[in-house]
């Protein structure tokens, strides 16, 4: 599909489903199809939904625009951190060298803003289902709503803390179940 079907495509299903919201609130009752796009989660189902209606042969034209740089094995990662503790309802990880944080696996930003808690805050929801929260962090590389794939420069930290929260299943993981997931993290 060309760019300009697709935006077309995209405010047709935009209108059809405050139409139908607006339908069906006409009587002073609450629309099933408004809390279905209240969470992430229901984001993420409805994302999945509307790439199953399309064929399965339909691969999407790649334009490579730059070689993908190979990981130099001697800079730093987020699994190359000092210390780690508990904050927020995820944990505060320390870094004595600047880092870059990339996409873990193939999602979509959610989130990029200043937070009271956590400074500049970038939040991601993988295709795994995991919402990770990057807080404190320095430089963005990507906006709200911009799908990323698996390796792609998301953020960058400086020396010092970056905020990390992750939630599975609708429930934040502890310290101990993040120190796993960070040693899982090889980019």
């Amino acid at each position: 599909m060309k760019s300009a079907q697709k935006w077309i495509m995209a405010c047709i299903f935009t209108v059809g489903i405050i139409a139908i919201i607006q339908i069906q609130e006409q009587d002073g009752q609450t629309s099933k199809l408004r809390t279905v796009f209240t969470q992430g989660r229901d984001l993420q189902i409805a994302r999945e939904f509307v790439l199953a209606q399309f064929p399965s042969t339909w691969q999407s034209e790649l334009i490579p625009v730059v070689a993908m740089q190979e990981q130099d094995p001697m800079t730093p990662t987020m699994a190359t951190y000092e210390s780690m503790q508990p904050y927020e309802n995820g944990v505060i990880v320390s870094y004595n060298t600047q880092i870059k944080v990339f996409a873990r696996e193939d999602g979509i930003i959610l989130f990029t803003g200043h937070t009271r808690h956590t400074g500049k805050t970038m939040t991601v929801l993988y295709n795994s289902g995991d919402i990770v929260t990057y807080g404190f962090v320095e430089n963005f590389s990507n906006l709200p709503y911009t799908a990323v794939s698996a390796k792609d420069l998301i953020a960058e930290v400086k020396p010092g803390s970056m905020y990390v929260k992750v939630e599975r299943g609708g429930k934040s993981l502890d310290s101990s179940a993040v120190t796993e997931w960070m040693k899982d993290v090889l980019y």
